[in-house]
């Protein structure tokens, strides 16, 4: 039996057990930072009023996603004005087709700053509003919304695994995967494809799902033992994979089905992080012991490796924000713990506290948020974290809910 192959898996295979892996779940110790909310009310909109009630929530839902805002649906106080924003509207359906328009409001010099206008098709009327929610977004402060976006999670069952799409507004769910276990998903750059490993008739095997002609393709790679990191092209891999005693990193291409070694270790720890937009660099994590994994980045052309200053001795979890300029891991040391974000050009480092446990993050494709399974005050489930305030939210209620991706939709 593989000793060392099952070690690693099994972490990732029942992540409420304390097994001393490759990888260990760093505990995230924090305090809250002060951030003012941007408020925003926004009471039903007038029109169709079923489709107001439905539309109009669902729009104030999204915009306390963004954490830094607080969407009310009370319309402002007359004659007491204050320095809020005021969204009013009127929605119609007309056959296939809803209109929705809408003006922003500043309640304090009681003035329109902007007038929006949102057409779509009413097979798919949650697109409306997610369209308009990123436009408020970037209006009312200087971040990019999030609404337009999609996750994929796995929900862990007494009955096995099942992989779910959905919406990030988690409207529109959609289960593409059941087996007794699944693990890791991950997009590709563009989000047209997912990988994720399954273990299913005593074997483990690589799957990718294709969501432009739902089809599912199997890949058997003797080893393959942690989470696939996607290349931008769509086309290849990087896998880690146990051979013999030895634990390695190889490039995998889904046409021709050839691994390219890239990393071989004899001894610890090795798996795979991310990979730049650019396809340049891999980050991954290394250690000759199990307590000491460090973060390095992998120049994918020349095969030279370059550690990360790194100010404690036990990191994990590398990932490459979505425009490349920063790298965020785990880090945790002497029982302090923290969420780091290194600036790969000023070589800064800086800390993003949360109060509790977190594992296997994923940027938001704004690169302005994270979403991670962890355990925090409001319980375990996919905790949703806006880095600039380390303001957060639990996402998805339950210990059942795991490895989580993002992608734009």
């Amino acid at each position: 039996m593989k000793y060392k192959f099952y070690l690693f898996c099994l972490f990732f295979l029942f992540v409420f057990y304390k097994i001393p892996l490759c990888e260990e779940i760093p505990t995230i110790t924090v305090q809250p930072t002060s951030f003012s909310k941007i408020l925003i009310r926004v009471p039903d909109f007038e029109g169709d009023k079923k489709l107001s009630t439905k539309l109009t929530s669902l729009l104030r839902r999204l915009l306390n996603y963004h954490l830094f805002i607080l969407a009310l649906e009370n319309p402002p106080l007359p004659n007491f004005p204050s320095k809020e924003y005021y969204l009013k509207g009127q929605i119609e359906k007309r056959r296939n087709e809803i209109f929705i328009k809408a003006e922003l409001i500043d309640t304090l010099e009681n003035k329109v700053l902007k007038i929006y206008k949102v057409t779509g098709s009413s097979s798919y009327p949650q697109s409306l509003i997610y369209a308009l929610c990123d436009k408020l977004v970037e209006s009312i402060s200087h971040y990019k919304g999030i609404a337009f976006t999609k996750i994929v999670f796995v929900k862990r069952t007494s009955k096995g695994d099942k992989l779910y799409v959905a919406d990030f507004s988690k409207e529109n769910p959609r289960l593409l995967r059941k087996a007794p276990l699944v693990l890791f998903p991950k997009f590709s750059k563009k989000g047209d494809k997912i990988a994720y490993l399954v273990y299913e008739n005593h074997k483990y095997y690589l799957e990718i799902y294709d969501f432009r002609n739902s089809t599912k393709r199997k890949f058997f790679i003797e080893g393959i033992c942690s989470s696939p990191v996607w290349l931008p092209d769509g086309e290849e891999l990087i896998i880690t994979a146990e051979k013999g005693q030895s634990m390695a990193l190889y490039r995998f291409n889904l046409k021709t089905q050839k691994l390219d070694l890239l990393i071989k270790t004899e001894e610890g720890i090795l798996q795979a992080g991310s990979v730049s937009p650019g396809g340049i660099f891999l980050t991954y994590v290394y250690g000759k012991r199990a307590g000491t994994p460090q973060i390095y980045l992998l120049d994918l052309e020349t095969l030279k490796s370059y550690k990360i200053p790194q100010k404690r001795v036990y990191n994990t979890s590398p990932r490459f924000s979505p425009k490349g300029e920063e790298l965020l891991f785990l880090s945790k040391s002497g029982g302090i713990s923290s969420i780091v974000i290194y600036n790969l050009r000023t070589k800064e480092q800086r800390e993003i506290k949360f109060l509790g446990n977190l594992e296997d993050p994923a940027f938001s494709p704004t690169g302005d948020y994270i979403l991670a399974f962890g355990e925090g005050r409001k319980g375990k489930g996919v905790y949703l974290i806006h880095l600039d305030s380390s303001l957060t939210y639990l996402y998805l209620p339950g210990k059942n809910f795991v490895s989580v991706d993002w992608a734009e939709l």
